[in-house]
């Protein structure tokens, strides 16, 4: 009679742990690729080391660190001693995409990355760190972050819902203003108003200008 022998068990690893501890670690490359215009320069074409150095600013032996750790990631490519962006960057972060998601990495590596730096006191003390008294430039970052993560749907709302039967819009909690530009793009008849807090408001007369000059949209603030 044969013997009846069941397969062993699959050895636990630590794989997902390492996964995770290190995760911080692919994020930060990606962050400062990002800032260092690493993809934007790819996308002038193919690069070697020197050429990188030399259009980063970025002494060889610290880019190549850097070009290295995204081909490793998939965000970047390398054929022989050329780097190239890779279908994500191209697309998404060299800046001649179909979108641009470089100021939502900005956004992460500037503001929300040191943040999180907190989150043991949080969950220690249920502290949490307030989001005040950033400066004009930090909440430009965040404001242009969040444009740009939610741009694919600011665009699509124009398309998905009929506004034929409406006259004005009011965007409450507008950020910048991008979801109201893009229904002013699509929908000629309408007119529209951003309302949030000063300081954004601000950017969202900026986002806004043409659109304030032929009395389309109007900004106010307040809390």
């Amino acid at each position: 009679m044969a013997e009846n022998r069941s397969a062993p068990p699959n050895p636990v690893t630590p794989d997902a742990i390492h996964q995770l501890a290190t995760g911080f670690m692919a994020a930060k490359h990606l962050f400062v690729a990002n800032e260092v215009g690493l993809f934007e320069k790819l996308a002038l074409g193919p690069a070697n080391l020197d050429r990188l150095a030399e259009l980063t600013g970025i002494a060889q032996p610290r880019v190549r660190i850097l070009a290295d750790a995204l081909v490793a990631l998939g965000m970047i490519e390398r054929q022989d001693d050329r780097y190239q962006n890779g279908p994500a960057a191209a697309a998404f972060l060299s800046g001649q995409g179909p979108g641009d998601l470089c100021p939502y990495l900005r956004f992460f590596n500037q503001i929300s990355y040191p943040q999180w730096a907190n989150l043991e006191e949080t969950i220690r003390t249920g502290h949490v760190q307030e989001n005040t008294g950033r400066s004009p430039e930090q909440q430009r970052i965040v404001s242009q972050g969040v444009e740009a993560n939610q741009a694919p749907q600011a665009n699509a709302l124009p398309t998905a819902y009929d506004f034929a039967g409406h006259q004005r819009m009011l965007d409450l909690g507008g950020g910048t203003g991008s979801w109201l530009a893009a229904l002013l793009r699509h929908c000629d008849h309408l007119t529209g108003t951003v309302f949030d807090l000063p300081d954004v408001a601000g950017i969202a007369r900026e986002r806004l200008a043409g659109e304030l000059r032929t009395q389309r949209a109007q900004v106010m603030y307040g809390d």
